[in-house]
């Protein structure tokens, strides 16, 4: 069931969540010392807080696939060029070469 406070454009839904006990008090003890005693703006913002925090571990684990994959394929490529690097260095320990 939706809900408009008055003069409010914020819309809001009523939701019953079932708590143990001991987390329900410590909920309501930050309500009232962080949000005026507001449960559910207190619990509004813990949600909101948890969902920004596992969306951030997402990305970041998005981000560190991605690096490693990188990563692989810069090794990759230095591989390649180890082989072209060996070359030049034998080049250039022969010394010049004499025209003739």
């Amino acid at each position: 069931m939706s809900k408009t406070s008055a003069g409010s454009k914020s819309r809001r839904e009523r939701a019953i969540f079932t708590l143990p006990p001991e987390l329900l008090a410590e909920a309501r003890q930050f309500a009232q010392a962080f949000h005026n005693g507001n449960n559910s703006g207190f619990v509004a913002a813990a949600i909101r807080n948890y969902i920004d925090h596992l969306r951030k571990l997402r990305h970041t684990a998005k981000l560190r696939d991605s690096y490693a994959s990188s990563a692989a394929e810069a090794r990759r490529v230095a591989e390649e060029w180890d082989s072209v690097s060996d070359d030049a260095w034998a080049m250039l320990d022969r010394g010049p070469r004499e025209h003739g």
